[in-house]
């Protein structure tokens, strides 16, 4: 069953979540809030779909590597989507690339299709 919302859509066990435009302190806060109200629920497989996001600041990098802490901790699995190439640049310069797994499309994440590693977005 899928339950779909303007933030977060649910698929099975899986829960993806939809940051908005610019990933900052206050939207990274509300991310991370909704991420661990979902593990608290007990969902393992957290995909993050960034189709929507175009800026990512260093407040934003700092929180969902957080995010990604937490998750791993509660034995969970993160997984990234829809990456522009810059976040997705970004991500890399951090070293995030080496640590998660990003699809092209959140149905290739949820899927766990093949298709992971630098495919990207390119708008």
């Amino acid at each position: 069953m899928v339950k779909r919302y303007k933030n977060f859509k649910e698929v099975g066990e899986t829960v993806v979540l939809y940051p908005d435009n610019y990933i900052n302190d206050i939207e990274g806060e509300k991310l991370e809030e909704l991420c661990t109200s979902y593990l608290e629920r007990g969902f393992k497989k957290v995909v993050i779909d960034f189709s929507e996001t175009d800026i990512i600041n260093s407040i934003g990098v700092s929180v969902l590597i957080g995010m990604i802490e937490k998750v791993r901790d509660m034995n969970g699995n993160i997984l990234f989507s829809g990456l522009k190439q810059v976040n997705y640049d970004v991500f890399s310069i951090v070293g995030l690339t080496k640590h998660i797994m990003i699809y092209e499309t959140e149905e290739d994440a949820i899927g766990g299709n093949a298709k992971a590693s630098g495919a990207v977005t390119t708008a």
